[in-house]
């Protein structure tokens, strides 16, 4: 036993502790990024979805909530969010003089989410809702929010230069740490690939446990609390590419700052 700790494990607890919530820290960051990955990378011309519902009489409030049952047993609609009056109003005022325009004769605006990849029929959804309040509909608007990219692509881009600054100082520092030991395993004959191999092993178990942690904390989080629930649902397939990639990353780079380390040992 002694023998596989110091083959696999020979640098100090508090680096493979540092190393776990590192991989920890950024997995949470990453996975808080995954609707920013999709945005950048399986972007495509959705449509967004925008249900208006005129007011109505005194059963105003018990045709919206029956509209709003309807919608509920459609599997492809995650969530219906209302628009505020106040960001209605800012866009007509833009188009319509506001002395002209009667506020009472608005109607209730809410987005409608969509799970992804998937799309509302409008005609059916429009003739199911209109049975319950006439005047009430559904609205289609294919977009590409050229904004939304942008506000992605430094999202991404910024998570990504962090960690590879903080994951290359931890690393050189862990095998300024261990140079002794690498020493004294080349004199022992040991061959620079299997020292390699050793030392990231020890590594990547903890770096491993860190990310997946990370992932099991958002999990449980939605799971308990019903929060983040676009995690889980929708990037399942995303989530586990990050996973793949984080941990690819920093073997790959412990990999290559360890090669640098034994070339320097003759």
């Amino acid at each position: 036993m002694r023998y596989i700790i110091i083959k696999f494990f020979p640098a100090d607890k508090i680096d493979y502790t540092s190393h776990y919530f590192f991989n920890f820290l950024f997995a949470l960051i990453f996975a808080m990024n995954l609707p920013n990955f999709n945005n950048l990378f399986f972007f495509n011309n959705k449509p967004t979805y925008t249900l208006l519902i005129p007011i109505t009489g005194e059963a105003y409030e018990e045709s919206k909530d029956l509209i709003f049952s309807r919608l509920s047993v459609n599997d492809r609609i995650m969530s219906v969010r209302k628009i505020e009056k106040k960001v209605i109003l800012d866009k007509l005022y833009k188009k319509i003089d506001p002395e002209i325009l009667e506020e009472d004769l608005i109607p209730e605006a809410f987005e409608i989410i969509i799970n992804k990849n998937k799309y509302l029929d409008i005609k059916q959804e429009n003739k199911n809702i209109q049975e319950i309040i006439m005047g009430a509909e559904i609205l289609k608007k294919n977009t590409k929010d050229i904004n939304s990219i942008l506000v992605s692509f430094i999202s991404v881009a910024t998570s990504l230069i962090f960690f590879f600054i903080l994951l290359s100082i931890l690393q050189i520092n862990y095998i300024k740490k261990i140079k002794d030991f690498i020493f004294k395993s080349r004199i022992c004959g040991a061959k620079d690939r299997d020292i390699i191999f050793n030392i990231s092993m020890g590594f990547f178990l903890f770096q491993l446990l860190g990310v997946l942690s990370g992932y099991f904390l958002i999990y449980s989080l939605e799971a308990k609390y019903k929060i983040l629930s676009f995690l889980f649902i929708n990037n399942i397939g995303t989530i586990i590419i990050s996973i793949f990639i984080q941990n690819i990353i920093c073997t790959l780079n412990l990999g290559y700052f360890l090669k640098i380390q034994t070339r320097k040992v003759l």
